[in-house]
C-alpha cells in the first residue's frame, strides 16, 4: 500500500485523494466489516497459491461490502502463468437469490474505448487515416460545429486532450448530461440515442475545457470517442458493431462480445444491476446507446482476458510501433492513472488496461506487460471498490508474493 501511495503523491495527486485512497487500502487490506455473501469457485479457478487465493478472496468480498460502495454481485479472475483464480460472489438477482455466474455476461462501459481505439490504429496501419489527421477531414459538417472543430486531430480525441466536453457530464448551463440525468430521472435510462444527438447536446450546451492539445491539460471525454466512431464508420464504410466484430470479436475467438446499441435483450443473460446503494435504483434497462463507441460492447470475464491479454502484447496489431505509440501516455488528473495513451491506460508498474463504468456495472480489465499475469473483474452496481480495482488487486498480488517490484 505505501508503495501505492508514493506513486500516486509523485503524480501530484491531490492530497485529500490520497488520504481517501489510504482508507480504501485500509478498508481493503486491513479488513472492511465482514459481508456474507455466497463464493464460488469458476470451473477455470486452478493451482492458485494459498496467500494469492486469501489475498484475492478478501478484494472480491470488498467489492461487495457497502464500506466500499458496494454491489450485490461480483467476479473476480486472475490469470497468472501457471494458475488461475477465478471466483465468483453474491447475486445475480436479489429478488430470488440465484448465485453470481463467472460466465455471466457483463456490460464493460469504457473497456469500449480500448477497442475503438485498437480499430482506429490498425485503420492507421493500413493507411486509411492518420491519428494526426483533423477531425474535419473525416466529419467537416460535425467538426464545424464544435469549437476549435477544425484543429482537434484524432489522436487528441482518443487521448482526451481535445477539450471537447462531454455529453455524459451535466453541462454548465444547468442542463443534465445526457447520461448524468439519468440519475434523477429513471425514464431517461431507457432513451435511445443516435451519436448524432450526442454531438447535438455537446453543441447546444457543452464548452471546451480547453483548447485542444493544452500543455499539462486532460479532461476524460465519451464524446471523443463518439466523434471516432463515426470517423471509422465513414472510413469503413460499415456500422462500427461489424468492424469491432471483424477486427477483433471474430479473429480472438471472442465468440460471446458484441457492441449492443440498445435496451438489452433478456437472452442475453445480464445480470439485474442497480445505481448505488442501497440498492433501490435498478438500472438493467439502461439503454447501451449512451454509451456507443464509448461504452458499449456487452462480453464475458473469458472473453476480456483473451482481449487484454492479446492487446497488451500487440497481437492486434501488425508492427510492434503501433502498441508503442498506443502506450505512449499523457499526465492525467485520475488519481487511479499513472497516464493515459491511445484509449490504453497506465495503470500502475507495467500494467496496462482501462475501467469501465455504466449505470449498472463497475468493471477492470488489464494486463502486465512483464509477469503473463492479466486481470478481469465486475460488479453489478457503478459506485464500488474496482473504481480503483487496478490498484487494488495488483497491490494484493504484490503483498501475497505474486508481483516484485
Amino acid at each position: 500500500m505505501e508503495n501505492i501511495l508514493k506513486s500516486l503523491a509523485l503524480g501530484k495527486c491531490p492530497h485529500f485523494l490520497i488520504i481517501i485512497l489510504a482508507n480504501l487500502f485500509s478498508l481493503v487490506f486491513n479488513g472492511a466489516r465482514p459481508v456474507f455473501a455466497e463464493v464460488s469457485a469458476c470451473s477455470v479457478h486452478v493451482s492458485v497459491p494459498a496467500p494469492v487465493e486469501h489475498a484475492l478472496d478478501t478484494v472480491l468480498q470488498n467489492i461487495l461490502s457497502s464500506e466500499l460502495g458496494g454491489a450485490p454481485g461480483a467476479v473476480l479472475s486472475v490469470r497468472g502463468p501457471a494458475w488461475h483464480y477465478a471466483k465468483s460472489a453474491g447475486t445475480s438477482n436479489p429478488s430470488n437469490g440465484a448465485p453470481m455466474s463467472c460466465d455471466t455476461p457483463f456490460q464493460i462501459g469504457s473497456n469500449t474505448k480500448m477497442m475503438t481505439a485498437s480499430v482506429l490504429l490498425q485503420l492507421q496501419e493500413e493507411g486509411k487515416l492518420s491519428i494526426d489527421d483533423r477531425l474535419m477531414e473525416h466529419l467537416p459538417e460535425l467538426a464545424d460545429q464544435l469549437p476549435f472543430g477544425r484543429v482537434i486531430t484524432l489522436g487528441q480525441l482518443a487521448q482526451h486532450t481535445s477539450g471537447v466536453f462531454s455529453y455524459t457530464d451535466n453541462a454548465p448551463d444547468g442542463t443534465p448530461g445526457l447520461m448524468e440525468g439519468a440519475v434523477n430521472d429513471p425514464s431517461a435510462i431507457r432513451r435511445q440515442l443516435s451519436p448524432e444527438e450526442m454531438i447535438e447536446f455537446v453543441v447546444a450546451h457543452g464548452q471546451p475545457s480547453f483548447s485542444p492539445g493544452k500543455k499539462g491539460e486532460w479532461s476524460y471525454s465519451n464524446t471523443g470517442y463518439t466523434l471516432l466512431g463515426l470517423v471509422i464508420e465513414k472510413v469503413e464504410g460499415l456500422p462500427l458493431g461489424k468492424s469491432l466484430e471483424t477486427r477483433i470479436f471474430a479473429p480472438l475467438g471472442m465468440e460471446r462480445t458484441f457492441l449492443w446499441n440498445g435496451i438489452p435483450r433478456p437472452q442475453f443473460g445480464l445480470p439485474r444491476t442497480y445505481f448505488a446503494p442501497p440498492f433501490d435504483y435498478e438500472t438493467t434497462d439502461w439503454n447501451l446507446s449512451q454509451g456507443w463507441a464509448a461504452g458499449a460492447v456487452i462480453s464475458t470475464t473469458d472473453n476480456m482476458h483473451t482481449f487484454i491479454e492479446a492487446l497488451v502484447e500487440g497481437r492486434l496489431f501488425q508492427h510492434p510501433e503501433t502498441l508503442s505509440e498506443m502506450k505512449t501516455t499523457t499526465s492525467t488528473t485520475h488519481p487511479a492513472l499513472m497516464g493515459y495513451g491511445l484509449g490504453l491506460a497506465n495503470k500502475g508498474p507495467h500494467l496496462w488496461g482501462h475501467g469501465g463504468q455504466t449505470l449498472g456495472f463497475e468493471s477492470e480489465a488489464a494486463a502486465f506487460a512483464d509477469t503473463g499475469i492479466s486481470i478481469v473483474s465486475w460488479a453489478t452496481s457503478s459506485s464500488n471498490a474496482l473504481g480503483f480495482g487496478a490498484i487494488l488487486i495488483s497491490e494484493a498480488l504484490r503483498e501475497a508474493g505474486a508481483l516484485v517490484d
